[in-house]
């Protein structure tokens, strides 16, 4: 047979354990409203959105650049130097 303290002591868990549950929700939403809510964190975060991409972007655009610049160097070399297999 279950005892009644053992009874008494499982409620009590089950009450203390619930009650943590709660606090520790509240506690992680208030976190989360003061982070949101604060302007230092969101000018980062818009800044991180804004600027990643942009920098991604630009390292791409700057390689194809590179790139065709290199081409159009080399179709020019070759128009004034042609090879002459005579």
């Amino acid at each position: 047979m279950i005892s009644s303290n053992y009874l008494i002591k499982s409620c009590f868990k089950l009450k203390e354990n619930k009650l943590m549950s709660l606090f520790n929700d509240e506690l992680i939403e208030k976190i989360i409203q003061m982070t949101w809510r604060n302007p230092a964190f969101m000018a980062i975060a818009i800044a991180m959105v804004w600027l990643i991409p942009q920098l991604l972007i630009r390292r791409i655009m700057a390689q194809n650049y590179e790139e065709s610049k290199l081409t159009k160097q080399k179709q020019k070399i070759d128009k004034l130097y042609p090879s002459s297999s005579k």
